[in-house]
């Protein structure tokens, strides 16, 4: 499914939006590394990447962490660092997807496999993925990495379940919302939640990470169901894809039939809420700009 905008005026903080600029050029000096210099003598696999990541996006994950790091009062070398690792695998994850569901556009122009074709689009991906550890062994506080480490794992890990997972509901209609909203926690959950937590963990703050993980899965269900309510009518005529899993088809075939939208309406609404409280918790205000995205995203519904 194509991710529809997400905005959160005023959130962004000025040092945010300069360290934003700091991020992308750690992205793109990773995904480089080892080439020859200028632009024309790159491999397809890292020009494919650095194609990617310059098409733009809106960078939520990397101002997730970029924010509450500021929070928090981590150094600006390392609130990149975080947001970068976040930023990168969030952009692994799209162009492996993109190949997945053989989608032709990405930010408005051609995905990757479409402009490389499928190999270079495996091995960009995988690119972005491994410098996305690239990003994160650039840490301050070393002892902190063998803990950073295993909490990259273990949300890469959930993201490629809740990929699986899918493919696997597409075979076969899901009924049952409780699926459809353990799908949604891997796809869109687990790496909105992964800024939050390395920002907690590195500011020796781990025990606030179950908190930012509910607040994100959350919002991320919560996300999930405005965006399957704006594509409903391209998902049931099969254009993402054969038996998308879309919320509104979930509770048709569950029997809702007419009051689909209104009960996919009230479940996403009750995340969002349940985001903005729990994000509205978290210590020093690092949970704002998800307070903030999720209350934008209230409005929308």
């Amino acid at each position: 499914m194509n991710a529809q905008p997400l905005t959160s005026s005023g959130l962004s903080s000025a040092v945010a939006d300069d360290l934003l600029d700091k991020v992308e050029g750690v992205m793109r000096g990773l995904v480089t590394r080892g080439e020859p210099d200028g632009g024309d003598m790159l491999s397809d696999s890292a020009r494919a990447a650095v194609g990617h990541l310059a098409a733009g996006g809106l960078r939520v994950r990397a101002r997730l962490a970029l924010e509450a790091s500021i929070a928090l009062s981590l150094s600006s070398q390392d609130s990149i660092k975080l947001a970068a690792t976040a930023e990168l695998l969030h952009n692994a994850s799209l162009v492996h997807d993109d190949l997945q569901d053989r989608e032709n556009l990405r930010r408005g122009i051609p995905t990757v496999w479409v402009a490389y074709g499928d190999e270079v689009a495996i091995c960009a991906g995988d690119l972005l993925l491994s410098a996305a550890y690239g990003a994160l062994a650039a840490v301050s506080n070393t002892r902190l990495l063998p803990d950073l480490i295993a909490l990259v794992h273990a949300r890469t890990a959930l993201v490629v379940s809740g990929q699986c997972a899918e493919f696997a509901a597409k075979r076969q209609q899901v009924t049952d919302m409780a699926v459809y909203e353990k799908i949604a926690v891997g796809k869109s959950g687990a790496l909105l939640s992964l800024p939050l937590e390395l920002a907690l963990a590195a500011a020796g703050k781990k025990e606030w990470m179950g908190e930012a993980r509910r607040a994100a899965e959350a919002f991320g269900i919560g996300y999930q169901i405005m965006d399957d309510i704006e594509d409903v009518e391209s998902d049931a005529a099969g254009n993402n894809g054969p038996r998308a899993v879309n919320a509104l088809l979930v509770l048709r075939a569950a029997g809702h039939g007419l009051n689909a939208e209104k009960v996919a309406r009230e479940i996403g609404l009750g995340h969002l809420r349940t985001a903005t409280a729990l994000a509205d918790c978290l210590p020093n205000g690092a949970g704002a700009f998800l307070r903030g995205l999720a209350l934008a995203l209230c409005q929308r519904l």
